[in-house]
């Protein structure tokens, strides 16, 4: 009988000292998880956050082949330009949302359609259908139903878009209030410029020369967004603005495309910072703007390389960060503890590291 309660009161003991080294090494992981970074794996939309809180921001997010940036300015009015495709808007949507909570902001005050190709536009339905949107900013360009309505005021191209139509039906029924892409237009968001520098003209022979053109300031740092804009467009920016588009930051026009970012041009602005929104593995960025880039010690943010990210301006200084990714291996990290868990329920505890005491008081129990 004295043998048998020995033997429970090992075992016992065996499993407890098992447990409390397992909870032990299971929070010392979890320390290591948060630490490392480990709950980007358990965010379902992964936004930038480091800049959440300031003045100034522009996200750029990643929607491969195509544009979709979101500003927030300094009196929290909120710009959208472009929106990426069809096939992407949900992950957009919810990029938006997610940063729009963390800033307390609601809705969208500005959706900024630079020009009506589907991968600037394609996912325009889905932000007019998940967020109040007062403005949109549009091209020269109308669509059948407002043909149909009558509200085709001016001499405007008609697209007959499928895309392009399902848009600013959406916008009508939605009671957005429309703004045509026009040069000099300007706006004053706090203690930031928004201006546009193109289009100069009504129509287009090329849908990507109706693309906005548009130069953001603050604090001094100059932002300028290209759309697709083509040689024709830059060529007749230089003439028209020349030294006045030095930029900090450029959005390259068209995804790096060879038909944009001439040599010439590329000097004029002389971008501290170039922004390609192009897709991994694809045939752009061309070389050639590259090179272009290049010459002119332009850093390059590219959403083929560096997924979404953001810039900001602090202390009159452009910063940028991408998503916080873990800076530790974290399969490593659970391949390790689950190692250890597995040794440790597999190890015999000897009976001799029990405390003679409590083994004597056992004993006299029996007696």
């Amino acid at each position: 009988m004295k043998k048998n309660l020995q033997v429970k009161f090992y075992k016992k003991n065996d499993f407890w000292i098992r447990f409390s080294l397992s909870i032990l090494f299971l929070a010392i992981f979890i320390i290591l998880f948060f630490t490392l970074g480990g709950s980007y794996f358990l965010k379902k939309t992964k936004t930038v956050d480091n800049f959440v809180g300031n003045d100034f921001q522009l996200h750029v997010i990643d929607v491969g082949q195509a544009d979709c940036l979101f500003l927030i300015f300094p009196d929290n009015t909120t710009m959208l330009i472009d929106t990426g495709t069809e096939k992407t808007s949900e992950e957009v949507v919810n990029y938006i949302k997610t940063t729009l909570s963390k800033e307390k902001i609601n809705g969208i005050d500005y959706l900024l359609l630079t020009h009506q190709d589907a991968d600037h536009i394609g996912g325009a339905v889905e932000i007019l259908n998940n967020f109040s949107v007062s403005f949109v900013m549009r091209p020269k360009i109308y669509s059948n139903i407002e043909v149909d309505l009558g509200l085709n005021l001016h001499n405007y191209k008609i697209s007959n878009s499928l895309t392009f139509n399902e848009v600013i039906s959406t916008a009508i029924n939605n009671n957005c209030e429309f703004i045509f892409n026009e040069k000099d237009l300007c706006f004053m968001f706090g203690e930031c410029s928004v201006e546009f520098l193109s289009p100069s003209q009504d129509t287009y022979t090329d849908s990507n020369n109706y693309s906005a053109v548009v130069m953001i300031t603050y604090q001094n740092k100059k932002f300028l967004f290209m759309g697709d804009a083509e040689g024709r467009i830059e060529e007749e920016l230089i003439k028209n603005y020349g030294e006045y588009l030095k930029a900090d930051v450029l959005k390259i026009a068209h995804h790096g495309s060879e038909t944009s970012s001439s040599k010439e041009f590329i000097q004029v602005v002389n971008p501290s910072y170039s922004i390609i929104c192009a897709k991994a593995n694809a045939d752009l960025p061309s070389v050639e703007t590259l090179n272009n880039l290049h010459d002119v010690d332009s850093k390059i943010l590219s959403t083929a390389i560096d997924g979404s990210f953001a810039l900001s301006v602090e202390n009159n200084i452009i910063v940028y960060s991408f998503i916080n990714k873990p800076s530790f291996d974290i399969a490593i990290l659970i391949s390790i503890t689950v190692l250890i868990l597995i040794l440790l329920w597999g190890i015999k505890f000897d009976i001799k590291m029990y405390n003679k005491k409590n083994i004597q008081l056992m004993e006299d129990l029996n007696d």
